[in-house]
C-alpha cells in the first residue's frame, strides 16, 4: 500500500467524494476540499506528494489556487482536473508556462486515474534525471 499523500480540491461534491474514495481505496492518504480558499488556508508545505486541482471553481479557479500553492511550496507536483473542453484545448497555448505537466479530463476510469497519478508521483531515477541510456 502507498503512503503517498494527495491534496484534492474539486467543488463538485459527487466528484470530490468519488475521487477521494477511489484514491483511498488504492492506498493514498487524501485531504479533500470543495472550497479552494479553505484548501489554501489548510495547505501544508512539503507534505503532499501531489495536489489535484479542478480548474473551474467559484471564488478561486484552479490556476489561481495553483499559483498560490506554488508560492508556498515550489516543489509540490500539481495535476489539473477538468471536464471543460475549453480548458483542455487551451491548456498548452495559454498555460504552458505553468510547472504542471498533468491535465486529467473528467470523467476518467478509476484504473487510468491511478495509473496517471502513479506516473506523476513516482520518483525520477538517476537514469531519467540525467538522460542516461540503460544498457
Amino acid at each position: 500500500m502507498s503512503n503517498k499523500r494527495i491534496l484534492m480540491v474539486d467543488d463538485d461534491t459527487d466528484v470530490n467524494t468519488t475521487l477521494r474514495t477511489v484514491l483511498e481505496t488504492n492506498g493514498f492518504k487524501v485531504d479533500s476540499y470543495e472550497d479552494p480558499l479553505l484548501a489554501l488556508s489548510n495547505f501544508k508545505i512539503r507534505f503532499y506528494d501531489l495536489v489535484i486541482l479542478d480548474i473551474k471553481m467559484p471564488e478561486m479557479n484552479g490556476f489561481s489556487l495553483y499559483r498560490e500553492i506554488k508560492r508556498l511550496d515550489k516543489t509540490v507536483k500539481v495535476c489539473f482536473l477538468t471536464a471543460g473542453e475549453m480548458y483542455y484545448g487551451a491548456y498548452d497555448d495559454i498555460f504552458s508556462s505553468l510547472d504542471a505537466k498533468c491535465l486529467i479530463r473528467k470523467p476518467i476510469e478509476n484504473g487510468k486515474l491511478i495509473e496517471r497519478i502513479n506516473e506523476i508521483i513516482r520518483p525520477i531515477s538517476t537514469t531519467e534525471r540525467f538522460g542516461i541510456d540503460e544498457a
